[in-house]
């Protein structure tokens, strides 16, 4: 395909001082016809969420980023082809453009670099080849100076956007933290109870709270900006989990309040299964976090907001029979005595089977 016809979208500048965006959702396949007005991507940066439009009619041709990507303000993230009459005045003209492969995409992925960074990789040819990302990490590799004795890394891939999420919690956020503790009995659920494997006392936690967020609106809604609530129907928990190289990544289960404690136990195994392969499932609807640090014996912890959770929880390890319950809130959506609230019904409700 000749360049003539193709025009580039780049993230747009969306405040003053803004310098970074990580994309939420790509909304249009490669090969679907725009028009312009139509919704085409989905940005997050560290004041709100935005639905970017198209700016003239034509057909999308390749995506250079991925859900998740953070990248810099001004990056270009797609390739279009104008529509027959569309003169695209105010977008500019790219470079010569090159192909980047599916299969050369994949490779780059599994070797945690960010698809920003794909059209700066140096090619011997037309095509940007897995042999060449070789090459790339190779120069790119980390030296170590005789005389300084360290090494640099760059953080890529999901380390990045979760930094980018916490910098915004950081931002937004005004946290606020309590602790409550349970009889760690409370958490053993009998085998007997259901066909199945035997819950875990994490998941008989985690269960509970989704039960408890049904009643609380609050634990079932994030904030948008400072001066808008989005409340959801259905309460989507995320469980914090660790992948390979020490990489956090969260697996989500979506209307967890609907499910028995069996559906729930099955849910986190193919969730946690999934985002051990895939990465980080959080979407904007992911309202609470869990956290649970049991194999290394950690009885007590402040858990870190990471946006867009309005609620983060951490189990800890039982300590003379009992456990504590820890809460960080976002403390714009939930004050402290709805917060409370919560504790004290979700203890009732632990004690209480």
């Amino acid at each position: 395909m000749s360049d003539r016809g193709l025009r580039e979208i780049r993230v747009p500048q969306l405040g003053e001082g803004l310098r970074e965006a990580r994309i939420v959702e790509l909304l249009r396949e490669p090969g679907a016809a725009l028009r312009r007005g139509d919704s085409l991507y989905v940005i997050e940066t560290d004041k709100t969420t935005v639905e970017l439009e198209v700016p003239f009619d034509g057909m999308l041709v390749e995506w250079r980023v991925a859900a998740g990507d953070v990248v810099a303000i001004d990056t270009t993230i797609a390739m279009i082809t104008l529509a027959p009459g569309e003169t695209g005045v105010g977008i500019v003209m790219p470079p010569i453009d090159r192909l980047v492969p599916p299969r050369t995409r994949s490779y780059a992925e599994e070797r945690g670099i960010d698809a920003a960074l794909l059209p700066s990789i140096a090619s011997t040819t037309h095509k940007l080849l897995p042999q060449d990302i070789d090459a790339y990490l190779a120069r790119e590799a980390p030296l170590v100076p005789t005389a300084s004795g360290y090494r640099e890394h760059k953080v890529i891939g999901g380390h990045r956007a979760l930094i980018f999420r916490l910098r915004r919690s950081a931002t937004l956020a005004i946290p606020g933290t309590m602790t409550v503790v349970v009889p760690w009995r409370s958490l053993v659920s009998p085998h007997a109870a259901y066909q199945g494997p035997k819950a875990t006392p994490f998941q008989v936690f985690g269960h509970a709270i989704a039960q408890v967020a049904l009643r609380h609106p609050q634990f079932r809604s994030v904030m948008l900006g400072d001066d808008r609530i989005r409340e959801y129907d259905h309460v989507n928990v995320g469980i914090a989990m660790a992948r390979p190289n020490d990489e956090l990544a969260i697996a989500v289960i979506r209307a967890a309040e609907r499910m028995t404690l069996q559906d729930f136990v099955r849910a986190c195994s193919a969730q946690m299964r999934s985002a051990i392969r895939e990465g980080d499932q959080t979407a904007e609807d992911t309202q609470i976090l869990l956290s649970h640090l049991g194999e290394f014996g950690i009885g007590d912890a402040v858990p870190t907001l990471v946006a867009p959770a309005s609620s983060v929880f951490f189990l800890g390890t039982p300590e003379d029979a009992n456990a504590r319950i820890v809460l960080t809130f976002d403390h714009r959506l939930i004050n402290g005595a709805a917060a409370a609230r919560f504790l004290s019904e979700l203890a009732a409700s632990l004690t209480g089977r």
